[in-house]
């Protein structure tokens, strides 16, 4: 799906959200366990903290949505993104592989709970705002990530 020229519908964007994610979720599922736990980078996030970035933002999205299906009106994101950012690397930290990587399917779960609960019309309102937040969130987000995903990058 295009979302600057498609017109967008529900289902089309479920179905753009699911190719992302299937493409994402299997990258994950290939790593090795192990290399979950490993850094990116000098002074980067270990997978696992990325992986707990992309689940609240995940919720984040959500909860906007929800926002948005009861008032019909966008909701503005009103923290920092590196204050989110920051607080997915600390919940990751006090939580195992396993938690994080439930809590990211959990999270994607409901995010595609919430945007098939929305009506075309909404997709399509406000210049499509709710689609763009949605792509920003979801495979739009997802390919920021996908060299993380790379069984050969890491710190060295």
């Amino acid at each position: 799906m295009n979302v600057a020229t498609e017109q967008p519908t529900v289902r089309l964007v479920l179905a753009r959200m699911d190719e992302g994610w299937s493409a994402f979720i299997h990258g994950v599922q290939a790593l090795p366990p192990q290399r979950i736990e490993e850094k990116l980078g000098e002074h980067a996030w270990t997978r696992k903290q990325m992986l707990a970035h992309i689940a609240v933002w995940h919720d984040l999205a959500s909860d906007r949505l929800m926002g948005f299906g009861e008032s019909g009106a966008p909701v503005p994101h009103d923290e920092e993104e590196d204050v989110v950012n920051a607080r997915a690397a600390r919940i990751a930290e006090g939580r195992t592989t396993g938690e994080v990587l439930l809590g990211l399917d959990e999270s994607y779960r409901r995010l595609r709970r919430e945007v098939a609960r929305l009506s075309n019309d909404q997709v399509a309102a406000h210049e499509g705002w709710a689609t763009r937040m949605v792509a920003d969130n979801t495979f739009g987000h997802y390919g920021d990530h996908l060299a993380d995903l790379d069984r050969r990058s890491a710190a060295g």
